[in-house]
């Protein structure tokens, strides 16, 4: 029996690095990655790599006309909001990008299209949870791109089925990005600082269950959005204190002021003096969790890790390869799987 040949754009990266393995383990299909970024690993016998750019048209058309038909297509691939790009090119990959390929999807008869898209195109919402029915109200560029992107995919959803995951910040093995300053202020006992008590509760999602959700999209039919994300949340006061008292740490939580602090993330940030953009110091503060009860019923998924077992998995994987990070724009990794320029946080970690 012929194999299914599918394709992951972004597959060099943190979450598709994770879901190239994860299709190897579960599934029999061949896997092509497109990326402008290769691979970190040597290729599996079943994996195959094209560079290419997703704004670019011709590379797409090149990609299916090379290694397809596809069976499911898996769209990872995202310019992210970090200090290195800028916005036109978070609006161009994120929209034009995601364009081109449902374009070729449907022109290629691809089964299925799978987007991982985010929970940032959310906003602030007015009620908690959030569920799929919430309205959109992005705060930034990314999100807008996120919602803009899925509204592009939307006016394919009688041509090719369209499956659609908002995601918030995935962790797990290998995550770094903001989490890993997180992870150094820990392992060198400083001081870690939370908006107001520190009480909200934030949730996240293990990049494994993400991948198991996407896998299990791949099988679906018709257009539908889901959201995604661990259960058991705790207050991320909770969850710092427990990842401290894993890793033996002397380092306190120092709660500071709501108000104040945001005024002054927000000046750092117009200043380009902090990691930090506008989605996050305005939510870090704030609670946002989501109603998971449709992937749950229609995927028959179900989360393996909490917000707890994921930052402890990652936290012994960062302290096992400390000192090997590149940073941000100075090397071939995703944003995701590098350090972030901490900016006014080493001033921070020096009076911690």
């Amino acid at each position: 029996m012929k194999k299914n040949t599918v394709l992951i754009t972004g597959g060099s990266g943190f979450v598709g690095s994770h879901l190239v393995d994860y299709l190897l383990e579960k599934t029999n299909d061949n896997i092509v990655i497109l990326d402008k970024i290769k691979p970190a690993q040597s290729l599996h016998k079943r994996v195959a790599y094209f560079q290419a750019d997703i704004r670019n048209e011709k590379d797409v058309f090149d990609v299916f006309k090379k290694f397809g038909p596809f069976s499911t297509i898996y769209h990872l691939a995202s310019a992210m909001p970090n200090k290195e790009v800028s916005n036109k090119a978070i609006l161009e990959t994120n929209i034009i990008g995601t364009r081109n390929l449902i374009q070729e999807s449907a022109r290629n008869h691809v089964k299925t299209f799978v987007f991982t898209s985010s929970n940032v195109t959310y906003g602030i919402p007015k009620e908690l949870p959030v569920t799929e029915q919430t309205e959109p109200l992005p705060l930034e560029t990314y999100g807008k791109s996120k919602i803009l992107a899925e509204k592009e995919l939307e006016k394919f959803k009688d041509k090719i089925s369209i499956q659609i995951l908002r995601c918030p910040v995935i962790s797990g093995t290998g995550r770094l990005g903001l989490q890993a300053i997180l992870f150094e202020f820990i392992s060198e006992n400083k001081n870690i600082y939370v908006l107001g008590s520190g009480s909200n509760k934030y949730q996240f999602v293990d990049v494994m269950d993400v991948c198991s959700a996407l896998e299990k999209a791949s099988h679906m039919k018709g257009f539908e959005i889901y959201n995604i994300g661990a259960d058991n949340v705790l207050t991320l006061r909770q969850l710092y204190e427990e990842v401290i008292h894993f890793a033996k740490s002397s380092s306190k939580i120092i709660g500071i002021p709501y108000g104040p602090s945001l005024f002054f993330m927000s000046l750092l940030d117009k200043l380009n003096l902090s990691p930090l953009g506008v989605y996050q110091y305005t939510m870090i503060g704030r609670s946002i969790y989501y109603d998971t009860k449709k992937i749950k019923k229609q995927l028959h998924w179900q989360p393996k890790m909490t917000n707890l077992d994921t930052f402890i998995e990652n936290y012994k994987w960062y302290l096992a390869h400390k000192g090997q990070f590149t940073e941000i724009g100075s090397g071939d990794f995703s944003a995701n799987r590098s350090l972030p320029k901490m900016g006014i946080l080493k001033l921070l970690k020096v009076f911690s």
